[in-house]
C-alpha cells in the first residue's frame, strides 16, 4: 500500500491514515514511533500515556519478527521503561502490514540475568539478537494482532478504538455476528486456507467445502469446535472430517493438519473473538450456502 517510499514519509502516512485522533509527534529515546494520548486530554503535571511503541520498516519485510526482536533491544538498551510508561502494546509496520503485542507479553524479556543489552539493535547478526529472536518468536506468533493496510483496514480501525483507550486493561478482539461472518470467511479464505493440508478438489467430491474448515474455526473455542453437527471439526492442531462408523462400531475419521505448524491460523485467529455469541451459530450454520464457491453452486444447483 505504502511502495517506495522512505521510512519517515511511512511514518506520517501510518499517523495520518490510522492514528488522526492522538498525538504521534512524541519522541521516546530512539524509538521509531510512538501513539500517545492527545495533549489536549493529558492531565497538568502528568505524564503523556503512550499506547504503541513501534519499529518501522520502508518496504515489505517478510519477517515481522525481527522488527519486534530490534524494537525489544532498543527498549532494553535504553531501559527506556525505566524512564517512561510503557504502553499497552508494542509495534512493529512496514509498507504492507502493522501488528500489535501486548507489552506484558514480552516484559520478562528485560528483567532476564547475565544478558547483554550493549549491543547495537539494527545489526540483526549477533548472538544477542537470536537470543532474542528465539525467545520471542513463539510469543510473538501465538499473540500479536496483524492487519494488512488496505485489505485489514475496518479491523484495524476497529481494533484502535476499542483498545487506544485510557485505563483499559484488557485486550479486545473483532467481534463476529451474522452481519460480518461472511466478510471475515473471505479474509479466512486468502490467510487461512492455503495452510491446510488438504486436496481441495478431492474433498469437494464428498461434499465438503473450503467453509466448513471456517465453520469449525469459526465455532469453536481454544481451538475445539463447540458444535458437533457439523462437516468439519476442530481439534487443537487439526481438522477431522468425514466421520463415520465402522466395523465394530468403532468411529473412523479423517484427519487434516497444517502445513505450517498452525502459523497462519493463530495469527488469523489472534484477531477474532471466538466463538460469536451462541444466538447466531444456527444463523450462520443455516447459512452455510453463502459459504458454497461458485463453482460448485453452478454444478450442483438447487441443493444449496
Amino acid at each position: 500500500m505504502y511502495k517506495n517510499i522512505p521510512e519517515e514519509e511511512l511514518k506520517n502516512k501510518v499517523e495520518q491514515d490510522y492514528f488522526p485522533l492522538f498525538d504521534c509527534t512524541k519522541i521516546i529515546g530512539k524509538i521509531d514511533f510512538s501513539v500517545c494520548e492527545h495533549k489536549l486530554q493529558a492531565a497538568l503535571f502528568e505524564e503523556q500515556q503512550s499506547f504503541l511503541w513501534a519499529e518501522a520498516k520502508k518496504g515489505n519485510k517478510e519477517d515481522i519478527y525481527e522488527s519486534f526482536v530490534q524494537l525489544i533491544l532498543t527498549i532494553g538498551k535504553a531501559r527506556t521503561f525505566d524512564s517512561h510508561l510503557p504502553p499497552p502494546f508494542l509495534g512493529a509496520f512496514d509498507a504492507e502490514k502493522i501488528a500489535f503485542l501486548p507489552y506484558n507479553e514480552v516484559q520478562d524479556i528485560f528483567y532476564q540475568n547475565d544478558f547483554n543489552w550493549n549491543v547495537a539493535p539494527s545489526n540483526h547478526e549477533t548472538k544477542e539478537f537470536k537470543q532474542i529472536y528465539e525467545k520471542a518468536k513463539n510469543v510473538i506468533e501465538k499473540n500479536a494482532f496483524l492487519f494488512y493496510f488496505g485489505t485489514d483496514d475496518a479491523d484495524l480501525r476497529t481494533f484502535i478504538k476499542e483498545n487506544f483507550v485510557l485505563g483499559k486493561t484488557e485486550t479486545s478482539k473483532i467481534r463476529i455476528d451474522k452481519n460480518n461472518f461472511m466478510i471475515i470467511y473471505n479474509k479466512w479464505l486468502q490467510e487461512v486456507k492455503q495452510s491446510i493440508s488438504v486436496n481441495w478438489e478431492e474433498v469437494k467430491s464428498q461434499s465438503i467445502i473450503e467453509g466448513d474448515f471456517y465453520l469449525a474455526d469459526l465455532l469453536s473455542l481454544e481451538n475445539k469446535t463447540l458444535k458437533e453437527k457439523l462437516y468439519v471439526l476442530l481439534k487443537n492442531d487439526r481438522y477431522e472430517l468425514d466421520r463415520t462408523i465402522g466395523k465394530g462400531g468403532f468411529l473412523e475419521t479423517k484427519t487434516a493438519f497444517f502445513k505450517d505448524k498452525q502459523k497462519a491460523h493463530a495469527q488469523f485467529w489472534q484477531k477474532y473473538e471466538r466463538p460469536p455469541k451462541e444466538e447466531y451459530w444456527d444463523y450462520i450454520v443455516s447459512h452455510r450456502h453463502l459459504l458454497v464457491p461458485q463453482d460448485i453452486r453452478e454444478r450442483k444447483g438447487s441443493f444449496f
